[in-house]
């Protein structure tokens, strides 16, 4: 007798031939390559099924490699659910962090402003811009008060003053209780702070051992701590794929390696004293998988270099190259995705920014839906419960083993070619990672990479987000009172400066010590970017004519006949302008010419899109574009391509012509040229 229970057991078993050939039928001749496979911009292919089949020796020993390289206590605690905060104002960054921790978020990083970040005095017109004014002890204790430093780590974001903001957080966390079971993240970076801003303050060989050498007296100090931070986050958003961010990581993460291990650590210390910081864009699957490689590649690294523990620490972070400013709601969809990922992917911090990350600074709700996006993934989900829980999906291990190749080949070229400075200082790295920006940004213009909310579903009149602006100058008044005159020298070594840092040094003198005060190192810096940013320069355009005139740009929807043989055209034509911030003006459908150039002569419009079906553009097109140009239309477009029929449209008198493939951001540029002018609202 059959058994009741086991399901599908009338039907023949599956197979891959089967499901192919069934495929290809349904294609109707189309080919399979072109339609069902994707390119990468990595350059390997995905394929759209994968079975047991596609298992070889190197997939079936990631999910053994992974498991070996992470904490099994991370299954019990879930990963550090880690804020951002970079308010100007100590005082009100203080409430914020103590708000975060005590509603979920178990650390922080706090972004130094742009005056600290480059080492400059309080007297510097950045002070306040772009992050926390904290420039001296007194700032950082004030921002700090009643955060207990040895249950919620805390991370740094200083730039170039890496170095010298390390030193103020270690002479503060030195006097707290229980500074022994702290953890911070100092971060030291002068790598990524070379890639993204161009300059040092020293060549960088000597900001790399100077690196170094303060990282081991750093983890002398605090055991539990990571002092140097590995970031590939000025890779990913200045365009680079997700394997060129991998290898720039491992290219940085073996530099530093090296530096440390001169330096006098260990190899299984020196991998525990640094953190990865990997920017997770909104491919879900690629995010996790590029988490993987990563643990899988370095991995290999140390275990080369004769470490007994491959276990290293990955902060994951979403990328700023996803998220957008016209329709920021959709960010909290995005920012979801790249905190599922990075949670799948075995991150062991990951900091979710807020929905409103690029318009300005975030309020309490925005920092409250980005804490609780992680903790529903972790209290709800469950998501941490598992150690390496994608691990078995073919599909997951293949794209995992691709990604770890390309990106092994990448770091591999890197390294013949003298390494990560080497390579930011010649420049080849930036035109690299430029030549895949402008893919991106081809795919983009015609809609082949679809951005919801920016290129499809556009709503142009959504309520603009507003963000709080901080008072500058009283921050600055009261950062200036903060300060104490120091007039020591300091040294190089961590407790000199943590010594000035308690005798009232700020982070510009200890900074001008060690330095001076002009770069000594320059490159060209990455130039970052954001997939939406075309879209929005439009949507700019649209919304400085509409503050000035008290409306949109506008294009007139000519729809032919009955609203069943218009709306898909017409729905797609509204789409496709007010992606570039063109309102557009609908209609119930003509029955002829005349009626659809009256009504377009009434509706104060100068251009007009013709929407119907192909027989009614056999029809009728010709005769309604000769009618709307009769009526004052300077510009008219159809809806459709145009085939064979081109000539024959454009001799009637039809200018343009929007469909599946077009360039979006070039066909609405000119529009809102012809309508506001090639120098109009820019």
């Amino acid at each position: 007798m059959s058994d009741p229970l086991k399901l599908a057991s009338e039907f023949p078993s599956a197979d891959y031939a089967s499901w192919r050939k069934l495929a290809e039928e349904a294609l109707k001749g189309a080919p399979f390559e072109k339609k069902l496979v994707t390119q990468t911009l990595d350059g390997f292919a995905v394929q759209p099924i994968y079975t047991n089949d596609d298992q070889d020796d190197a997939t079936r020993l990631i999910h053994e490699v992974l498991n070996a390289s992470v904490e099994p206590r991370e299954t019990v605690t879930g990963w550090d659910i880690r804020q951002l905060h970079a308010h100007p104002d100590p005082k009100l960054t203080n409430a914020a962090i103590l708000e975060d921790l005590e509603n979920g978020a178990t650390s922080i990083t706090l972004k130094l402003d742009a005056a600290a970040r480059q080492g400059r005095e309080i007297s510097s017109g950045e002070v306040g811009v772009d992050g926390v004014a904290i420039h001296c002890l007194a700032d950082l204790q004030l921002t700090l008060d009643d955060v207990y430093t040895n249950l919620a780590t805390i991370g740094l974001d200083a730039g170039a003053a890496g170095v010298p903001a390390a030193a103020l957080l270690a002479a503060h966390i030195a006097n707290a209780e229980g500074a022994d079971e702290a953890a911070p993240a100092f971060n030291i970076d002068p790598i990524g702070t070379l890639a993204a801003t161009g300059a040092l303050p020293c060549n960088a060989e000597d900001a790399i051992n100077h690196a170094a050498s303060v990282a081991c007296e750093l983890i002398d100090l605090f055991p539990l701590a990571t002092a140097i931070s590995v970031n590939g986050a000025p890779y990913y958003n200045a365009g680079a794929t997700d394997g060129q961010e991998l290898a720039c990581l491992l290219a940085s993460g073996v530099t530093y390696l090296r530096a440390l291990t001169d330096a006098g650590m260990a190899v299984d210390q020196a991998a525990g004293a640094m953190v990865f910081n990997v920017a997770i864009g909104t491919d879900f699957f690629a995010g996790i998988a590029k988490l993987r490689a990563l643990r899988m590649m370095l991995s290999r690294v140390l275990s080369a270099s004769g470490a007994q523990d491959a276990t290293i620490s990955i902060n994951a972070v979403s990328a700023e190259m996803s998220l957008s400013k016209v329709d920021p709601w959709v960010n909290m969809l995005r920012t979801t995705v790249t905190s599922f990922a990075a949670g799948l992917g075995g991150a062991d911090s990951v900091t979710c920014l807020p929905y409103d990350h690029l318009i300005g600074l975030p309020d309490g709700f925005a920092r409250r839906i980005a804490r609780n996006t992680q903790l529903i993934l972790q209290e709800e989900s469950n998501v941490h419960r598992v150690i390496d829980p994608a691990g078995g999906s073919w599909f997951i291990e293949n794209l995992t083993k691709e990604l770890a190749q390309t990106a092994w080949s990448k770091f591999q070229s890197l390294e013949a070619a003298g390494g990560i400075i080497k390579v930011l200082a010649s420049g080849s790295l930036k035109s690299e990672i430029e030549t895949v920006w402008q893919t991106r940004e081809k795919r983009l213009a015609t809609r082949r990479d679809p951005l919801t909310g920016v290129s499809e579903f556009p709503n142009i009149a959504e309520a603009k987000v507003k963000c709080d602006l901080p008072d500058l100058e009283t921050i600055r008044a009261e950062a200036k009172a903060r300060q104490t005159k120091y007039d020591g020298t300091v040294g190089k070594d961590l407790a000199s400066m943590m010594e000035a840092a308690r005798s009232g040094a700020t982070i510009g003198h200890i900074f001008t010590d060690l330095y001076g005060t002009s770069a000594a190192a320059r490159v060209a810096a990455l130039t970052p970017h954001r997939l939406s940013e075309s879209f929005e320069a439009l949507r700019k355009r649209a919304d400085t004519h509409k503050a000035k005139s008290g409306s949109f740009p506008q294009v007139f929807l000519a729809n032919l006949g009955k609203v069943a043989q218009h709306t898909a055209r017409a729905t797609f034509a509204r789409n496709f302008f007010e992606a570039g911030g063109i309102e557009a003006i609908t209609n119930n459908g003509f029955e002829d010419a005349d009626a659809a150039a009256s009504a377009f002569a009434n509706s104060g419009a100068k251009i007009a899109v013709i929407c119907g079906s192909d027989p009614q553009y056999g029809e009728i097109a010709g005769n309604v574009a000769r009618a709307l140009k009769s009526a004052g239309a300077t510009y008219v477009y159809l809806a459709g391509h145009p085939g064979e029929a081109r000539a024959d449209y454009e001799a009637a008198g039809i200018d343009e012509f929007i469909y599946v493939g077009a360039d979006v951001l070039a066909i609405c540029g000119t529009a809102l040229d012809h309508l506001l002018g090639k120098r109009g609202e820019k």
